[in-house]
């Protein structure tokens, strides 16, 4: 019996396969390294979809999971092509975001605060293998390039005697011309995962520059 998953990655192939492959590649900021092959890096890792056939899998060859698939999929075929805006907005003013704001705290604010808060430098050393970025916001933040045209500032605030430390996640307001509210959550949740992983692993590659 097919998985739920698998339905929604049938769906979102039947969908690849309606739209030119220029088009793909142009309003999503892929690669273009074949006319068969879609290539995408997400964050800091390179993936390929395959055109028409919509298989998704690592550069070596290997499946990606059901999770990263529809994701990336999903991309693809919701990407508009929508410029950057050079701004960064609230996940709450994201379009529908209102209704995923408990989950978007549990899921993605909630374990980037247990795991950065009293550390900030170490938020700084995790996000260099993941494409990050500094930035100069509250006392530690990075940019990371999550997808091609979808970059998430995370934000931290250590606290004092008086508050305690705090965190927000950002994106370019340009975003909901790429993804809905609920797969902005799935891609925030995974780059905060990939850089708890990062911290656990004892990521030294010497920080952001």
């Amino acid at each position: 019996m097919m998985t739920t998953y698998g339905v929604a990655i049938d769906k979102l192939v039947t969908e690849l396969g309606q739209h030119a492959y220029e088009e793909l590649v142009e309003r999503s900021g892929a690669g273009a390294p074949a006319p068969d092959r879609i290539a995408l890096r997400c964050l800091g890792q390179d993936y390929i979809v395959t055109y028409p056939e919509g298989k998704v899998t690592t550069v070596s060859g290997e499946p990606v999971d059901e999770h990263l698939a529809i994701l990336l999929l999903l991309y693809l075929t919701e990407a508009g092509g929508r410029l950057m805006e050079g701004h960064w907005i609230a996940f709450e003013q994201i379009s529908g975001g209102a209704g995923y704001v408990a989950s978007f705290r549990g899921r993605v604010v909630a374990p980037l605060l247990r795991t950065f808060g009293q550390r900030p430098e170490a938020l700084l050393e995790a996000a260099a293998g993941l494409d990050g970025s500094s930035l100069d916001l509250g006392d530690a933040a990075v940019a990371l390039t999550a997808l091609p045209r979808v970059p998430i500032a995370f934000v931290l605030w250590c606290g004092d005697d008086e508050f305690t430390p705090s965190a927000s996640v950002v994106f370019d307001a340009s975003v909901e011309g790429y993804l809905d509210a609920e797969a902005v959550t799935v891609l925030a949740e995974l780059a905060t995962r990939r850089m708890i992983e990062a911290a656990a692993n004892g990521s030294n590659e010497g920080g952001i520059k």
